[in-house]
């Protein structure tokens, strides 16, 4: 059942990877592609979902407890083992941006294919609470690299209240909570727009998969899919037990939390003077590896969330 769900985006993400590989494809379409699709398709995908859907405060806050409670954990038990992962600050930058961010249009295709439009919803709410929290953080490990460019303070306060995924879950909340008199047109066309986001941003994925050497890297590869795609996850299970969270948005936060991390990732690396090529190379490594990590985590959430009915 899992597998079945899950197969078409798989094959999506590989046909993705194998396009991208053709004399027909280049780098400049691909990057125009993926920019579209952040910018505008998957915004209209958000905005489609949230308008339509009624909110429940408590739900935010399960939420932000939860991933709030999970990350300060994490965070404290990374920072503390740090000399054991690597004493190379920028890299040791990379491999925790690689443990707690995930790729948003591998996780919402997997939420629609499983959960439907409701999953959407709620997978909008956790993004809501999560990448402003990721963002900071992530910004945070960076600032100790030494390197980089310009005011960190207001790269992450941009990065978050200019980011088009966090606006579009507060403009289709706003329509939702307020009864915003929306013209039919204009949500027919939001509509419209939200239908290529998934299968254009899994194309993207594969787009994005590049086969290189490791080398003395092996050891941060290892960590960061350990981290990222076991450790990280297992937490949020726990942190869903210990505050009762309802199945439904326990599932969805696990789906969403077991994801390789995304090419934003790199792009942050970039431009705040963490080691782009191993961040590179967890994104590939983590991507690959998720094809069997993926539908693990779902069934091991199928198996024991249940007990958020009896705890």
């Amino acid at each position: 059942m899992i597998l079945e769900a899950l197969s078409p985006i798989f094959a999506i993400i590989f046909l993705g990877f194998l396009v991208s590989r053709t004399p027909i494809s280049s780098q400049a379409v691909w990057e125009g592609l993926e920019r579209l699709t952040y910018y505008l398709f998957f915004p209209a995908l958000l905005i489609a979902r949230l308008s339509e859907t009624d909110f429940d405060a408590e739900e935010l806050l399960d939420i932000a407890y939860v991933l709030g409670l999970s990350l300060f954990i994490f965070t404290i038990l990374f920072t503390g083992l740090r000399q054991f992962i690597t004493r190379d600050q920028a890299s040791l930058s990379s491999v925790y941006q690689g443990s707690i961010r995930f790729n948003t249009y591998i996780g919402l295709a997997c939420i629609e294919a499983l959960y439907g439009d409701n999953g959407l919803a709620l997978a909008a709410l956790c993004l809501l609470v999560y990448i402003p929290l990721v963002n900071i953080l992530s910004v945070i490990s960076l600032s100790a690299t030494g390197s980089g460019s310009g005011n960190r303070f207001v790269v992450v306060i941009g990065s978050v209240l200019t980011n088009p995924l966090v606006l579009a879950c507060l403009f289709g909340m706003a329509i939702s909570l307020y009864d915003l008199d929306i013209p039919e047109l204009a949500l027919d066309i939001i509509d419209v727009l939200s239908q290529p986001a998934l299968p254009l941003g899994l194309l993207a994925v594969g787009a994005g998969i590049r086969l290189v050497a490791f080398g003395d890297q092996s050891w941060q590869l290892i960590v960061a899919v350990f981290c990222g795609l076991a450790a990280f996850p297992a937490l949020i299970v726990v942190s869903t037990l210990l505050f009762s969270v309802s199945p439904g948005l326990s599932a969805i936060l696990l789906l969403l939390t077991c994801l390789p991390a995304p090419p934003s990732a790199y792009i942050l690396a970039r431009q705040l003077g963490g080691n782009v090529s191993l961040m590179a190379n967890i994104i590939t490594l983590q991507t690959l590896v998720a094809f069997f990590t993926i539908p693990l985590w779902i069934d091991i959430g199928d198996r024991f969330l249940w007990l958020n009915l009896i705890l």
